[in-house]
Parts: structure tokens; sequence; C-alpha cells
């Protein structure tokens, strides 16, 4: 789309007011997309003031510009808010059955949305405004809590989220299911639940971003060609947390640092897990090949633990490439690629890895492991780093470094097929004074 060409109007045009609380402008806010959209598309322009909204539908060819000082700001009111109505099958990305965080695309409680585009294509939010979602809460939500989302996709394509704020989302800032070359540009989020959760998608974007998150700040998976690039992820959960397989992802110049700024919503917890978090089928049943997972250029700050893969048996791995990679703070569990079952990862590869650990100054510990099943571990029989059932672990230039006592081993390989030597690999193993 042509913006320079396109046709501008204003939400004024069709008498939306910014009174703050007092009028539920949807009605003119989806007058004036449907009026672009009719005109084969367009900018639709939020000007400066705050407009208090329901549920707004985007369109194709049509850009919503939120300009410096506009303001969309959620309903109070949740029966303001639509559910999401489309003919996929969004089956496969139901997850949490038989807990309190089930969630499926076909639950209308689970599925409200401040904004939707379904089916949409070349089609976006743009400009130095806010959203503002205004967390709104419904007892029949998911944890008898969550509201709306703010911003939900299905099924859409090339489409485009950069430049603006989205604060107070009562559930996640961004939920999109099966969408293609879709960009999210230097967007932040602050609060709410998870930052942008994302459940099948090729081509995916995402950059520049910077989000605090009460939950996971980057969520989801069945990712194919994903790009996370010069992102910051402050999260009272996970930085990525990945619950479905993908192949080919690409996290690159990232930072992750802990705590959360803000808290997490239910348990009010603000300590980041994990920076990454890969574990497809541990939130419901998720099969298919997790490969090509490249972790390169991040620094890492202040986590329980760096960098986490579990597999279920419903899973295979490929190839988990992690290169100059800085990790400190780390205080309560060992790096770990692993499986509990029997499900092979097929290459794990570290290079120029700098990793710190806070000890943990338990002469018993060693010995707690013994005949303890792995449900049964609060951490590693080790301190630096987990490897199980793989093919071949290669390590090159890593420096795992301790701070304070610990009096188990730095490094365990339980059915790893090819192992590093130690002094092939160049590992160096110290304990900070």
């Amino acid at each position: 789309m042509n913006l320079l060409l396109s046709t501008i109007i204003s939400i004024l045009t069709f008498g939306a007011v910014a009174d703050n609380a007092k009028t539920n402008n949807a009605q003119a806010i989806n007058k004036a997309i449907e009026a672009a959209a009719e005109k084969g598309g367009g900018k639709v322009v939020v000007p400066a003031g705050t407009f208090v909204t329901g549920t707004i539908y985007l369109k194709s060819n049509v850009m919503l510009v939120l300009e410096q000082g506009a303001v969309l700001k959620g309903s109070p009111r949740l029966e303001d808010y639509q559910s999401l109505k489309t003919t996929l099958d969004l089956s496969k990305y139901e997850s949490g059955e038989g807990t309190v965080n089930y969630n499926s695309a076909t639950d209308p409680e689970w599925s409200r949305s401040l904004i939707f585009a379904i089916g949409v294509h070349n089609a976006g939010i743009c400009g130095e405004g806010t959203i503002d979602g205004d967390n709104v809460r419904n007892p029949k939500g998911e944890e008898h809590m969550r509201g709306p989302h703010t911003v939900l996709l299905a099924g859409c394509k090339d489409m485009s989220f950069c430049d603006f704020t989205v604060n107070h989302s009562a559930n996640y800032a961004f939920l999109a299911y099966q969408i293609e070359s879709t960009r999210y540009e230097r967007i932040k989020i602050n609060g709410g639940w998870d930052g942008i959760h994302v459940r099948g998608a090729k081509r995916l974007h995402i950059s520049n971003c910077n989000i605090h998150s009460g939950d996971d700040a980057l969520a989801g998976g069945y990712w194919e060609k994903a790009q996370i690039t010069n992102c910051t992820l402050n999260s009272s959960c996970n930085g990525i947390r990945m619950i479905m397989p993908s192949t080919n992802v690409h996290v690159s110049h990232c930072r992750f640092e802990g705590p959360g700024v803000y808290p997490h919503i239910t348990s009010g917890r603000t300590a980041t897990e994990s920076a990454i978090n890969i574990q497809p089928g541990g939130w419901g049943k998720a099969p298919g090949r997790l490969d090509g997972i490249y972790i390169k250029h991040c620094i890492i700050n202040n986590v329980l633990t760096p960098i986490s893969v579990t597999l279920s048996e419903d899973n295979t791995a490929g190839t988990i490439v992690i290169d100059d990679v800085k990790a400190t703070n780390v205080n309560h569990m060992a790096l770990s690629v692993k499986s509990w079952g029997s499900a092979p990862t097929d290459l794990v590869c570290m290079r120029n890895v700098h990793m710190e650990f806070v000890g943990k100054d338990d002469p018993t510990l060693p010995s707690w492991f013994d005949g303890k099943d792995f449900s049964e571990w609060p951490v590693f029989p080790c301190w630096g780093m987990y490897f199980r059932n793989i093919g071949q672990v290669k390590l090159k230039n890593v420096t795992l470094q301790l701070k304070g006592k610990d009096y188990r081993t730095p490094i365990i390989y339980d059915n790893v097929h090819k192992k590093p030597s130690t002094s092939a690999c160049n590992i160096i193993t110290k304990t900070a004074k």
C-alpha cells in the first residue's frame, strides 16, 4: 500500500469524541476504517486526545495511525468487547487443557479483544500514540480474572505494527493466530500478561521492541522463519517462551533483564524465570520438530536460568546454536537442553558463551539427588550446564564462573553420544572470590 497516495480519514469526521470516558467511540472509529477500506485503502488517523472505545475491526489496506498524544482507551465495560469469529480451524493452538490456564480460540471469553484483524492483509497500526487496555477484568476469563486482549490477529498476512505504546493490557497485548509476513517494530509494552504471543506464523519479524510484561514478554510457537532482533525484554515470567515447536528461529542482539518491573498479576512474583524457555508440549500437546534455533549476541542478567530447552515425547529437535551470549547473576538453575523421556536433540553448539552463576552453599546438596526422580528435582545436580538425550554437544570458548560456594559438579552429560573434552573445547571453570 502506498500511503503517500492513499486516502486519509480522521476519526473525528465520523463523530469520535475525546472526552476520556463518557463516549464509546467504537462505532465512529469502525465507520472511519470501513470508509477507508471502501475507497481501496488508506490511513485512518486518531488525533491527540483520549478516545474511549469498545471493539475495533481493522480492514485490509487500511493503516490505523495513532498521532502523538493520541490514546485509544479500552472501555471499562466488558460487554463492549466482542469475541473472535472465524472459520479458521485453530484447534492445534489450544493450551492448558484441564487447568485454570486453558484457552481456546473458540472460547468467547478467552477470545475477546479491543482490536481485531481477521483475515486481513496489508494493514496494521502505527504512530507515536498509545493504546490503553485499561485492565478490564473478566471473572469468566482465564484464571477467573483475565479480560480482553488488546490486539488479536487471525489468518492475516502482510501486517505491520510499529512505533506505538501499549499499556495496561487486560490479557495479552498482542495475540496472533496463523499469520504470515507480520512485523512488530519499535513497540513499547508496559504491564499486562504476555507482550507479543503468536501461535502459528510464517516470516515473523519482531525488532527494536521494549517489553516490560507481567507474564512472558514474547511467547507462542509453530513459527517458521522468525527473526527477533534488538529487543529489550523484561518479564516476571520468561523473556521468550516457546510452548510449541518452531523452525528457523533467530534471536539476536537482545537484552534480557530481570527482575520484572511489573509483577505477575496472578501470583505477585517479579523474578524472571528463564531468559529463553523452549518447552514444546509444556502447555498441552504440540507435536512436531524443533530445529534451527539460533541465539546470538545476547546479554542476560538477573534471571533464574539463562536458557532452558525441554522436549516432550511428541517432539524431536535438530540443531540449537548459542553464540556470543553473556549471562550474569544467574541465581537458581543451570543452562539446560534435555528431555525427561527419550525424545532426542541432534546437536547443541555453544561458542563464545560466558555465564556467571550464584552458588548454593549446601554441602549436602549433591547427595540429595541420590535415588530421586527427575520430577522431584528443585534444581539440577550441577550448577552450570545440564545436557540429556543429545546426539552431540559442541563447546568452544565457554566460560562458567561461580560466585560463592557450590558443592555440585559444574556440568553433567546424561546420554550424550558425543560430548566435548574439557581441554579440547576450552571450558574454563573458575570460582570468583
